[in-house]
């Protein structure tokens, strides 16, 4: 079985994750709001009503035009609602209207990574974390960026900034930045984020299969196989976890029992090297 590869890890599920989650929509003040249009479009929005959003984001643009926030609310809604063209042309227009504004910098740079363009992503989110260093969206992004490019340390100190800006745990991020510690052979720090994670989501069977993958490259093998009977628990009918079960507990030998006086020392088994494809 080969080693688990970037998309094996699961980063079709996590990308989409990504892209999923929706900043917040900006309410508008009372005396910036003519008609009070920003404030029932950001109503509209957080119910999902869409159409209706755009339509009163519509209409405060046409009362207050040199005003970014509409046209960023208006992107977004119009990227919830599978609008991609308009959503980019509202980001443009309100990037143009506010260079520093990172919010419209961050969401330009989803739109052009669900195009798969790195470069013009990633010149994006230099802005946006230019503008807001302690912007977590952004850093997630762009660590997301570095990722793809093999960039494990830079991809690692960005998470390192966007899981801390959220108080709960991170999935996402320690999941990604777990990967990222893999890959620069850090084994013992990815340990501690795939755990992290499997103690905020117990009942994630991939994150298990992760974890599996590191204990067995520290040859930690009965570390390895309670984690895949967790797995198994889980998902009975696992194809994957029933034959690393089966592989290791062959090859692990029983718990050393007291040796008779005289006796001499037996040779301990060597672990065998991680060959099971983990995701």
């Amino acid at each position: 079985m080969k080693r688990f590869k970037l998309l094996h890890f699961g980063f079709v599920a996590l990308l989409t994750g990504l892209f999923m989650i929706a900043p917040p929509v900006e309410a508008a003040r009372v005396s910036g709001d003519p008609g009070g249009h920003t404030n029932r479009g950001v109503k509209f929005a957080r119910k999902k009503e869409y159409a209706k959003a755009i339509e009163e984001f519509t209409k405060a643009i046409d009362k207050q035009p040199r005003d970014p926030k509409n046209y960023r609310n208006r992107a977004l809604a119009y990227r919830l609602s599978k609008q991609p063209e308009k959503a980019k042309a509202d980001y443009d227009k309100a990037i143009e209207l506010s260079p520093d504004s990172a919010d419209a910098r961050t969401g330009r740079a989803r739109m052009l990574l669900r195009e798969n363009k790195l470069g013009p992503a990633l010149a994006q989110l230099d802005k946006a974390i230019e503008s807001d260093p302690r912007d977590g969206t952004a850093r997630r992004l762009r660590a997301y960026v570095y990722l793809q490019q093999k960039k494990w340390k830079k991809a690692i100190a960005d998470y390192d900034i966007a899981i801390n800006s959220i108080a709960k745990v991170d999935i996402e991020g320690r999941s990604r930045r777990g990967f990222a510690y893999r890959n620069l052979k850090q084994y013992d720090m990815a340990l501690i984020d795939f755990s992290k994670v499997i103690d905020a989501q117990p009942k994630d069977v991939e994150s298990y299969r992760r974890r599996v993958y590191v204990y067995r490259v520290l040859k930690q093998n009965e570390n390895a196989i309670a984690d895949l009977k967790t797995i198994l628990k889980l998902k009975p009918k696992d194809a994957d976890a029933k034959a690393q079960l089966s592989y290791l507990e062959s090859a692990t030998p029983p718990a050393a029992t007291e040796k008779a006086p005289g006796a001499k020392s037996a040779k301990p088994a060597a672990s065998p090297s991680p060959k099971a494809k983990a995701r």
